[in-house]
């Protein structure tokens, strides 16, 4: 038998060996973070780990949350208490709390991860916060009511919804300055941008309609039918539907085409759908459940898979969820113990990989 043959056979077996059984990869998932009004805490949850879920408690109602985008702090409008939260997303505790203005519904986070904007219903304005140094650095005067915000993917401009006047006003972020008023419809409640950046969806609350707006020149595309009481909107990853989530107590999240508009699909999640979020990969879209009014028990999230648009599982919360967000999470697997037979395999390996080598050098010595 040749001997060099022999011994590469034998470097293979042990290298083979090896890595069957030592070189575990990182498994990547998904980590949901959901604001509860109701019993003022942050539900961190990993699905993929048995839906295990860590509680933080937060200021009084929280009503918006947002996640940086390295997914280390976690942030939350706390309406009932005038403050924004940071949470500690690793070791699941509150950092600090930032004052802001009246009453904050929404809380958004900019691409970049530098800044951190609160829509404050009470006071008409939007917070602009210095991330790195958590403090308010600006305030932003907005039209009547703004109760939700949204940073656009290229971190140019922040959508500010006003509940109250049925507009969004757009936030240049440059120098924090609003650039133009975007009529919405009745009751407008919450906007989502397309990943591209080219559209944003306003849900109009008691308007029963769907705001398009083209984000080049911030002007309304249409305005289309949905389902009654529309409060939230999202865009799928891929940009081809757009989904609303119908707050009533029958509960139901559609989905519409992004192209012609048309219906593509209705699913029951629970009551008062509050808040929508997808995963990362788009495979799954997360309902925030708001339940009944004023709490008497914990409140539920729908998980919604986004191929057939069924609900595939439903996870149990704090009372009155009002907002979800989704940030990936990594977590080590283990390194697998090799078994008695897989020892054995490697011993003989490396016996074998020194015997070549041995004969191989003998032969050069007589040679």
């Amino acid at each position: 038998m040749n001997i060099m043959a022999f011994t590469r056979r034998a470097r293979c077996a042990l290298l083979g060996a090896t890595l069957s059984i030592g070189l575990a990869g990182p498994a990547f998932a998904q980590t949901l973070y959901v604001a509860n009004a109701g019993s003022n805490t942050v539900s961190i949850i990993r699905p993929n780990e048995g839906n295990s879920i860590q509680n933080v408690a937060v200021g009084a109602n929280p009503q918006g949350i947002a996640i940086s985008p390295n997914s280390a702090r976690a942030y939350t409008a706390n309406a009932g208490a005038g403050t924004v939260s940071v949470v500690d997303t690793a070791n699941h505790v509150l950092l600090t709390t930032i004052p802001v203005g009246s009453t904050p519904y929404g809380v958004a986070v900019s691409p970049n991860g530098a800044r951190a904007y609160s829509a404050n219903f009470g006071s008409d304005t939007v917070s602009v916060i210095n991330t790195s140094t958590n403090t308010v650095i600006g305030t932003v005067n907005v039209e009547d009511g703004p109760i939700s915000v949204a940073v656009s993917p290229d971190n140019a401009f922040v959508y500010a919804v006003n509940f109250n006047s049925s507009t969004v006003s757009v936030i240049r972020t440059s120098d924090n300055t609003v650039v133009a008023s975007v009529p919405a419809q009745t009751s407008a409640y919450n906007v989502a941008f397309s990943n591209d950046g080219s559209f944003a969806y306003v849900a109009n609350g008691n308007g029963s309609s769907l705001t398009k707006i083209q984000t080049s020149d911030h002007t309304v595309i249409a305005n289309y039918a949905v389902g009654s009481t529309p409060h939230a909107s999202a865009v799928h990853p891929n940009g081809a539907r757009v989904y609303v989530a119908s707050y009533n107590a029958s509960g139901v999240v559609y989905g519409y085409d992004t192209t012609v508009h048309a219906q593509t699909s209705a699913t029951n999640v629970g009551s008062n759908p509050h808040a929508l979020a997808f995963s990362g990969d788009g495979s799954r879209l997360y309902v925030a459940n708001y339940g009944v009014h004023g709490g008497g028990g914990p409140g539920t999230v729908s998980v919604i898979n986004t191929a057939t648009n069924g609900v595939v599982d439903t996870i149990t919360v704090g009372v009155n969820p009002a907002s979800i967000a989704v940030g990936p999470t990594t977590t080590s697997t283990p390194a697998a113990v090799p078994t008695l037979t897989e020892w054995a395999m490697i011993l003989l390996a490396v016996a074998l990989a020194g015997f070549a080598a041995l004969t191989l050098q003998r032969r050069r010595q007589t040679a």
